[in-house]
């Protein structure tokens, strides 16, 4: 990374950090169960890792959750192969501004509403993607495992093998399992 580009990330975390003191959530634990409604936030940059969330999304309606996304593409444009619907949408570089926080509207309804489960898809850690896990006002954060966070209420190890459809398996694999009395 260039100096430039370390004094942004330096300057969003601290406007992040400040700004996540500040939220008010209800917290609870769901599983794939009790959950209503849930958020996915994910890396939708490459075809693959689209297909792989939209698959994940499928799933879910499969056992009549309601799912609504939203995928950073890391890039300038959107590509074509993106259906926007009213439930998954996508955001790219030209909608952050300089130190990488999401200026979009989709963006700014998805951290608003009030899902039992958000679920953090990305292996790599990108600042919009950060931004909209840590603003979200979800009740129970499922994420990637990752040292000194502390915006995710639970987080899955998948540091032999770190890869996305990897981290479904697992999400699917405990959000399944968790037994809430």
């Amino acid at each position: 990374m260039s100096i430039i580009t370390n004094i942004k990330f330096s300057i969003g975390e601290k406007i992040l950090n400040s700004k996540m003191k500040k939220i008010s959530r209800k917290r609870g634990i769901f599983n794939f169960t009790n959950a209503k409604t849930i958020g996915i936030v994910f890396n939708a940059t490459t075809q693959k890792s689209f297909d792989e969330a939209n698959n994940f999304i499928k799933l879910l309606e499969q056992k009549k959750i309601k799912v609504t996304s939203i995928g950073f593409v890391d890039s300038k444009e959107v590509r074509d192969f993106y259906r926007e619907t009213l439930f998954m949408s996508y955001f790219s570089k030209k909608n952050i501004n300089w130190y990488g926080k999401p200026r979009n509207e989709r963006v700014e309804m998805f951290v608003n509403q009030d899902f039992d489960i958000l679920i953090d898809l990305s292996i790599i850690n990108e600042f919009p993607i950060k931004y909209i896990s840590v603003m979200s006002l979800a009740k129970f954060k499922v994420g990637k495992q990752t040292e000194n966070e502390k915006y995710l209420d639970f987080m899955i190890d998948i540091s032999k093998k770190t890869e996305t459809e990897y981290l479904i398996e697992q999400i699917t694999h405990y959000l399944s399992m968790i037994n809430i009395k």
